[in-house]
Formats: C-alpha cells, sequence, structure tokens
C-alpha cells in the first residue's frame, strides 16, 4: 500500500467518523464570549461535577485508558450554524491495521 493511500484510507474513516451521531456529555456546556468580552475570551466553559460523573458512570464505554488512568476524550467542534462551539465525545478509535497513523 502506498503512502497516498494510506492517507485517503485514514480520510475516508474520519469522514466517516464525523458523520456518526455525535455524543455530547451531560454536565458540561460551553458558551461563546460575551458582547465586551476582549478579544482572547474565546467563551466559557461550564461544568455541573454532580451531573457530569453520573454521566460519566452511566457511560463507561465512553473510558479510555492512559498511562493507566481512565480518561475521556472530548472535541470542541465548530457549531454547523458556526456561531460557536459544542462539545462531543471522541469516539474515533483507529483501526489496528499496521499503518503508522
Amino acid at each position: 500500500m502506498t503512502y497516498s493511500m494510506a492517507i485517503a484510507i485514514r480520510e475516508k474513516e474520519k469522514l466517516k467518523h464525523q458523520q456518526m451521531e455525535n455524543k455530547y456529555p451531560k454536565g458540561i456546556r460551553l458558551f461563546g464570549p460575551k458582547e465586551n468580552a476582549p478579544s482572547f475570551v474565546k467563551g466559557q466553559m461550564i461544568i455541573t461535577p454532580k451531573e457530569f460523573l453520573e454521566w460519566v458512570k452511566a457511560n463507561p464505554d465512553f473510558l479510555t485508558e492512559y498511562k493507566g488512568e481512565k480518561q475521556i476524550r472530548l472535541q470542541m467542534l465548530e457549531r454547523k450554524d458556526g456561531k460557536g462551539l459544542n462539545l462531543v465525545v471522541d469516539t474515533y478509535k483507529p483501526k489496528e491495521d499496521g499503518l503508522p497513523f
């Protein structure tokens, strides 16, 4: 398999992943910056620990492991209307086919 073929396959997998239904974690909310906020403020995130922890316990399939610790991978994606961000669970799992990426 050539390098360009491998890249094309990976891009196809990414697109397929993006088209899957997004999973939104409960207890975490993103908001755009307020009108009078300085330009370096891109928004705010509000976390409700109880709600988030209940959601984590109810969705153990979203947990991954890194260096022996459990974690949840999240992505900040631009909203379809272009007005802000959404926080979604990163459910992408690369195929274990020997490719380096």
